[in-house]
């Protein structure tokens, strides 16, 4: 008598049919691939943001950036080939770099319609492309393709309205960190030779920190040696100008003092004939002051007035040195 056979379920019937193999998901490799892929080039895209904040005049060497880069391609390497491997054995090795120096070249594109920030809606919008991408080579089919080709132009063209709010937010964000109340607070007074280092308020007016750039230059940055040139205050509201204290720069520190003697001058300016200005226009008064001649250098030949009478509410631009890289606030993270 024969003996019986166990059942196998992968065994060829007898009609010839092949053995019923479980299928990979393809979902989860175009999870597993996008995710691989998006990882470097958000790293990339995020350290050149804080280079570019941090050290706008490019001190910071290129090669640094790189080696960060690569510090996380490689390891990046070894899922996005894993997730190749169910759909393009032979080529996996290839296309896994290939695919992840697509990205790259994407978000970086990307990066100039769009400065990155790092919050939550940069982070999703950045990581499109590398998943797009994954989709396509995943999938290989003609949807696939379009969906990539559709959401690379739409993040292309979505890039400008979002650019805008991310402005707005931005600076929202920046007034909320400081406690400014109002953006009509926001006025400092802007000048080649002086750079706002600080900037705070109490929740009724806005401090504006002036610092000397070549004395920032000397001293290596900013809290080294003598760098607080100037101390601006914008407070809502005309009050008398002579009868109050004000806030002044000495040095590293910030001191109180009285303002006298008060002179006017035409435009609505009251001034002590050196360092102290005090000008009312459009619902506020707006005071610049400083100790030991130090307001000599924001125009070069002692032409305070003329900065002070050409302040002007700030733009965007102006702000975002100003703005912190990190969101101050839970709209700030989840809208940059």
């Amino acid at each position: 008598m024969a003996a019986v056979e166990p059942h196998d379920p992968y065994a060829v019937t007898a009609q010839g049919r092949a053995p019923v193999r479980p299928t990979s998901n393809r979902r989860w490799q175009v999870v597993t691939l996008g995710a691989a892929c998006a990882l470097p080039s958000l790293t990339s895209v995020a350290v050149g943001s804080a280079v570019q904040h941090f050290d706008p005049d490019g001190r910071v060497p290129a090669i640094l950036h790189l080696v960060v880069t690569l510090a996380v391609v490689i390891p990046a390497l070894f899922p996005s080939v894993h997730a190749l491997r169910p759909s393009a054995p032979r080529w996996c090795r290839l296309l896994a770099p290939a695919l992840m120096a697509l990205g790259l070249a994407a978000t970086h594109g990307l990066a100039l319609l769009l400065p990155f920030r790092p919050g939550l809606l940069s982070a999703l919008v950045f990581a499109l492309p590398s998943f797009a991408l994954a989709g396509a080579v995943v999938l290989r089919s003609r949807t696939a393709l379009l969906a990539a080709v559709g959401t690379l132009l739409g993040v292309s063209v979505l890039a400008f309205p979002l650019r805008a709010m991310q402005r707005e937010v931005g600076v929202q964000d920046l007034m909320r960190g400081a406690g400014i109340p109002s953006r009509s607070l926001l006025r400092p007074v802007l000048s080649a030779d002086v750079q706002v280092t600080g900037i705070s308020g109490d929740g009724h007016r806005a401090v504006f920190v002036l610092s000397d750039q070549a004395d920032l230059a000397n001293t290596g940055g900013i809290g080294d040696g003598f760098d607080k040139a100037a101390v601006e205050t914008v407070s809502p509201g005309y009050s008398d100008p002579c009868g109050h204290s004000l806030l002044s720069a000495d040095g590293e520190n910030l001191t109180t003092g009285p303002f006298s003697p008060c002179l006017p001058e035409p435009g609505g300016l009251w001034s002590d004939g050196a360092n102290r200005y005090v000008l009312q226009r459009d619902g506020l008064t707006i005071t610049l002051a400083a100790a030991g001649g130090e307001l000599s250098t924001l125009n070069g030949g002692g032409e305070v007035r003329q900065a002070v009478l050409a302040t002007h509410p700030a733009t965007e631009p102006e702000l975002r040195p100003l703005e912190g890289w990190f969101p101050s606030s839970w709209p700030g993270f989840l809208l940059l």
